[in-house]
């Protein structure tokens, strides 16, 4: 490629990279003009990034079981009846501690069961607490967070934390807590419900929450049973519609009994789909989302035989400290700047193209991480070490690929030779770490539960570290190399006598 070309291709090059990094990581501001009518507000992709429980905080609760409360709550009770002993002593032996919690000794909540004057746990109470604490986790597993937290406390009580990102935490929060069993109502009756004869995932195939341009929706698919079913339910109420009676026309989806989604019916449905939504500011996404994955673990694990009540929901600050996220992009800008200035200082000319790849190589990730699968991925430390990890790989590489070019121009080669036998040399044991770090990325995200957010962003740091080192690098290189003057001073060699040059 001649020099001309070179210099005109560099300076698009450049452009594009400050373009896309400024895109990247400048931060908020009101633009000086209107967009429909306000001020548009500049954010940079790296204000898109869903931050996990550790770096960005999040919400959390505790789900009591019917029975069990805190010792907060039991103290609160105590003293509101300090002026009535009697009432005080009472309710005093109305509960045993355990803990950090109280458990009822009436045989009415089946927490516990006196044996030989003294009050142990139920066994049925221990294997429904067991049972459900494994559904309510699993529900949240299917949300999709990298990270969550249904912790056990005190045996009895679950804690479950949330990332802030979530939009509708509270109701999530709330709605995971129901374990009772799948019924449909009509505003008067119950229309439906589980029995010895009635499983509802005969009639209830799946629950999927699903998006048409602004509106979110949960799909409910049905079998031919439950078509028939809802046909019969339906027709029922289309033709009460008329009715003065404010709950005519509508059916309830419940969990437990409580209102989970409900149908306004204006006339008869006859199909396998169903959708449940609306348009309404409050029901996102994420709304959606969880009422379906609620609505499915209803329906295929059942009444779990135990319910749960949940406290106020608080807000967690970051394990970190408040400044987590503002500290961890400034220690992530000192490690890029250095990973751009070392090269420049060792490896002279050759580190400009270094820094072309470094600078290409946080373009690639962090646009990844943004848009590749939203939704899906989360900002984790977990994210920042493989992000790193890529970093150094990068750089390792560029460094190796320089050094060989360097040993083969001490061998008396000319610069143009020494660069093909030096990236020639390096090229097996680059494709070879890429190709096995590959394939553990991908044997991560095959098989380790859990993992699967990880697993991805690994596999993006290890592919675009693998085009940088590969392609990128040597392209730059070559290009800076053409416009350079002189291509002893671009590599830093020195060489007393060298005629071929």
């Amino acid at each position: 490629m001649g020099k001309k070309k070179s210099v005109v291709l560099l300076t698009l090059i450049t452009i594009v990279i400050v373009a896309l990094c400024a895109m990247i990581a400048v931060p908020s501001f009101d633009l000086p003009f209107l967009w429909n009518g306000a001020v548009s507000v500049w954010h940079p992709v790296v204000d898109t990034y869903d931050f996990d429980e550790d770096l960005g905080g999040g919400y959390y609760t505790y789900y009591y079981p019917e029975g069990v409360i805190s010792e907060t709550e039991y103290k609160i009770e105590c003293e509101s009846r300090e002026g009535d002993a009697d009432r005080l002593e009472e309710y005093q032996n109305s509960y045993i501690r355990h803990g950090g919690l109280y458990l009822s000794t009436d045989p009415d909540d089946g927490v516990t069961e006196e044996t030989d004057g003294s009050y142990v746990v139920s066994e049925d109470f221990e294997a429904s607490f067991a049972a459900a604490a494994e559904e309510i986790a699993s529900r949240y597993e299917k949300k999709g967070y990298t990270s969550f937290r249904v912790s056990v406390v005190d045996d009895y009580a679950l804690r479950v934390a949330v990332p802030a990102y979530d939009t509708s935490a509270g109701t999530t929060l709330s709605y995971f807590s129901y374990t009772g069993g799948f019924t449909l109502y009509d505003g008067t009756s119950t229309v439906f419900e589980e029995g010895r004869n009635v499983v509802a995932s005969d009639y209830f195939r799946s629950f999927s929450p699903v998006s048409s341009q602004d509106s979110y929706y949960v799909r409910i698919r049905l079998t031919d049973a439950g078509r028939e079913l809802i046909r019969d339910i339906t027709t029922s109420l289309s033709s009460s519609s008329d009715d003065s009676s404010s709950t005519s026309g509508t059916l309830y989806f419940r969990v437990g009994g409580e209102d989970v989604i409900s149908l306004s019916v204006t006339s008869t449905i006859d199909s396998n789909d169903m959708y449940i939504g609306g348009s309404d500011s409050s029901y996102t996404y994420e709304t959606a989302q969880t009422v379906a994955i609620l609505l499915d673990s209803a329906v295929h694990a059942g009444d779990l035989g135990i319910s749960f009540s949940a406290d106020d929901t608080r807000i967690a600050e970051p394990a970190y400290g408040s400044n987590t996220r503002t500290l961890l992009y400034i220690a992530l800008g000192i490690i890029l700047l250095a990973a751009l200035i070392l090269p420049v200082i060792f490896f002279r000319g050759f580190g400009g193209a270094c820094v072309y790849s470094t600078l290409s190589y946080f373009i690639i990730t962090t646009l990844c991480f943004a848009f590749i699968s939203p939704g899906i991925l989360e900002f984790t430390l977990g994210t920042v070490l493989v992000f790193l990890f890529g970093l150094l790989l990068t750089l390792f590489f560029n460094a190796w690929a320089y050094r060989s070019i360097k040993a083969e121009f001490m061998t008396g080669k000319t610069v143009d030779s020494s660069v093909k036998s030096g990236y020639k040399k390096t090229l097996a044991g680059t494709l070879d770490t890429y190709a096995v770090l590959v394939l553990a990325a991908v044997a991560l995200l095959i098989g380790a539960a859990g993992m699967h957010a990880l697993a991805i962003q690994a596999l993006i740091c290890v592919v675009s570290g693998a085009f940088c080192n590969l392609l990128w690098t040597r392209f730059i290189s070559c290009m800076l190399l053409s416009a350079s003057k002189d291509k002893y001073k671009y590599f830093g060699f020195v060489r007393e006598d060298d005629d071929d040059e």
